[in-house]
């Protein structure tokens, strides 16, 4: 068997709590505290704790060099070598990985900066119920929080004393101001309203389509988006989960930005529809009854085919996607709808949903809209009032 180690990986050295009786009993408080080294590798996606010895073999193996396990087990023994390919720290060219050498292969064709592959994979959710959480760990809502953590940070800080601060001319308002003051998230839909199909394509166009294209060299496009993109790249794509939109059929789109047309991935039941939304926002119902919602997808390749192991390609990366999402909330608010955005996902739902990878392809938040429900069941913000229903 060859082995070699994988390509992207982070060391965190943690400092846990451990109770020992004989501290207890000489009058201590029983808690020491060991220090712990536990490996992060994105194409696993699960921590795990290394020894001394095992840390060290990582340390002397190189990611991209294929060495014979008998070798490697001359050199350091034949448990620690067995307990590496265990945890899949270690890859051999065994069929039992060869979905962890393609997952971490593909790390390192899509050439990620390691910390944001680690960011990346384990901020992932799987069967999580946001809702069921914050009943469960947060039953008493602002208060409680407050009763257990004190005050929040101030809501604007205040950095230099206020007898130096400069006054600002009252600023006149204009249309845009009115649009701004009226777009607030919507937590409550009306169930039986349907989207109409023209204001479905109104919104999509605005928001993801391509406004003109300009050929940087052959083969090599930029787009002009009505958003700013790191590069001109514009990764982020536009995947539609239809619930009631006119008499498009319910199921799953992807919107292609430059023909402007959806393109059918699956068709739906209207219960099988409602199922996935509910899936795909984590369980947040007041969420899933959107008529619409659009997962935004970001092909990292594209990104990352200029901005190559770069620091700041991810990040730039979620700043693209809220460009967009405002955008999104000003469209839909100028056409009277609610609007809302949300990174509290099932990242797994969505990849089977829309066959995606999480690699190459990966999900970031899920927008949606419709018409406001004539009454607020889930709580709303809205302290100016303007929202229309």
């Amino acid at each position: 068997m060859q082995c070699r180690r994988c390509s992207r990986l982070l060391l965190d050295l943690r400092e846990v709590p451990e109770f020992r009786l004989d501290l207890l009993m000489q009058g201590g408080t029983g808690l020491a505290f060991v220090a712990k080294t536990v490996a992060l590798a994105p194409h696993l996606g699960i921590e795990v704790e290394l020894g001394p010895e095992e840390v060290r073999v990582l340390s002397d193996l190189r990611p991209h060099e294929e060495q014979p396990r008998t070798e490697l087990v001359e050199q350091h023994g034949a448990a620690v070598i067995d307990r590496l390919l265990e945890t899949g720290l270690l890859l051999g060219d065994h069929p039992e990985h060869a979905e962890l050498r393609a997952r971490d292969d593909a790390y390192v064709r899509v050439d990620w900066w390691t910390p944001a592959a680690v960011a990346h994979s384990f901020g992932r959710w799987s069967e999580i119920d946001a809702q069921a959480d914050i009943d469960r760990d947060n039953p008493g809502g602002t208060a409680k929080l407050i009763e257990d953590h004190g005050l929040p940070p101030p809501e604007a800080p205040e950095l230099r004393p206020r007898e130096t601060w400069q006054s600002l001319p009252k600023p006149g308002k204009t249309a845009l101001d009115d649009l701004l003051a009226g777009r607030t998230t919507c937590r409550n839909f009306d169930p039986n309203f349907h989207l109409p199909l023209s204001d479905v394509s109104a919104i999509l166009h605005r928001v993801f389509a391509a406004q003109a294209q300009h050929e940087l060299a052959p083969g090599a496009v930029a787009l002009k988006k009505n958003s700013p993109s790191g590069g001109g790249l514009h990764p982020i794509e536009a995947f539609v989960l239809a619930q009631r939109v006119g008499d498009l059929t319910p199921g799953l789109y992807h919107y292609h930005s430059t023909a402007h047309a959806l393109e059918p991935m699956k068709s739906l039941s209207a219960d099988e529809a409602a199922t996935l939304a509910r899936q795909l926002v984590a369980g947040q119902t007041w969420f899933a009854n959107a008529p619409l919602l659009v997962l935004m997808a970001a092909r990292f390749q594209r990104n990352f085919w200029k901005y190559r192991n770069h620091s700041k390609a991810w990040r730039v990366i979620q700043l693209d996607a809220g460009h967009l999402s405002q955008n999104f909330y000003l469209s839909a608010t100028e056409f009277g709808y609610g609007a809302f955005i949300t990174g509290a996902i099932n990242d797994d739902v969505a990849e089977r949903a829309f066959e995606i990878d999480g690699i190459e392809v990966g999900a970031l938040a899920v927008c949606g809209l419709g018409k406001r429900a004539g009454e607020i069941k889930t709580v709303e913000l809205d302290p100016l009032g303007k929202a229309v229903r």
